[in-house]
């Protein structure tokens, strides 16, 4: 039997710095099959490398894809997915690039970083993802892995290879390579979608999507009602040391790396759930809406999040005009990662 690509890569991965993640085969009848790891928890290994034991155990899965945890010894991953028109300009303000991956669209680019960087994506003005910043907490498929709408592998652009290339020979990525980077994507269209407010409280997200201000209403409506029944749906999402403390409740904020490197069973449960709003004290604090945590935490998008948030909190989108705006959200949501 073919080793798998995670078989095939992973020590030699590991050997160079990075920490290699097993990725569900594409042809599994699972979310995120082809793209997401195998793995629950799986973001501890974006500050801890896998062990022997760890590699050899999915090393014996058929057809396991691979994929490298972003924030590991700093490394970071530029993914431009829009299109084919932003790809020179975003390159030419970076370091050049030693490592390229490429998948169906756009590209990744490798680098690493001296200082913590935070994830985030780009999306414009209509919520079209233009480039994703990949650093704690994050992932990307690399090769041999065999993409799931094209059925090929992804393949390396360049001559170099994360598996021949150490992540200390990765070109340095600065905070002034990141600002110069998005000026250029400011260019293309890339705005806030987020108002946070300034004391880290609840975020009020403008929803891009069809429908306009009633798919905002929808949404809002929902996550309204999630805030005020919130032992309908916080215990279900199984958050690492959750616990409730009267009316609120209080979690680790599983999907983002440790402030201070703890592992991820000793890390304090930062994240607090009140009726007045979420709000991770470990990380800025930040705010967050309860769609916003049902997406970091099962790693769906905000149309999946919002199905399986709705019946939960008594808007189960029965009403005719409901359900159909629900159903164009998520055909433009698919149609927006074809």
């Amino acid at each position: 039997m073919p080793k798998s690509p995670f078989a095939q890569t992973a020590p030699s991965l590991i050997a160079l710095g990075y920490s290699p993640l097993p990725i569900l085969p594409p042809d599994v009848p699972k979310l995120g099959a082809g793209k997401a790891p195998a793995l629950s928890r799986w973001q501890k290994y974006c500050n801890e490398a896998p062990t022997s034991f760890f590699v050899a155990g999915y090393s014996r899965a058929p057809a396991m894809g691979v994929g490298v945890a972003t924030g590991f010894g700093g490394l970071v991953a530029v993914d431009i997915d829009g299109h084919d028109a932003i790809i020179d300009p975003i390159l030419s303000v970076l370091p050049p690039a030693v490592v390229v991956k490429i998948g169906r669209k756009g590209l990744t680019a490798f680098y690493r970083s001296i200082v913590p960087m935070k994830s985030r994506p780009y999306n414009d003005a209509n919520g079209i993802r233009l480039l994703y910043f990949l650093s704690g907490g994050r992932q990307t498929v690399i090769p041999p892995s065999i993409h799931p709408d094209t059925g090929h592998p992804y393949y390396w652009w360049s001559d170099a290879t994360l598996e021949d290339t150490p992540l200390e020979a990765l070109p340095v990525l600065t905070h002034e390579h990141r600002a110069a980077m998005e000026e250029i994507l400011r260019s293309f269209g890339w705005t806030l979608l987020e108002r946070r407010q300034s004391c880290g409280g609840a975020v009020e997200q403008s929803v891009a999507s069809p429908g306009g201000s009633d798919a905002a209403s929808l949404f809002r409506a929902v996550n309204d009602a999630a805030l005020a029944n919130l032992a309908a749906w916080v215990p279900a999402l199984e958050l690492k040391r959750w616990f409730r403390a009267g009316s609120s409740f209080k979690a680790v904020a599983e999907w983002r790396p440790s402030s201070t490197g703890r592992a991820l069973h000793l890390r304090k449960p930062n994240l607090s759930f009140k009726s007045d709003g979420i709000v991770d004290f470990g990380d800025g604090p930040k705010g967050y809406t309860p769609i916003d945590v049902v997406v970091e935490a099962r790693r769906v998008t905000n149309a999946e999040a919002l199905l399986w948030l709705a019946p939960l909190v008594g808007v189960p989108l029965d009403d005719p005009e409901d359900a159909a705006l629900a159903i164009r959200i998520i055909a433009v949501a698919k149609k927006k990662k074809a």
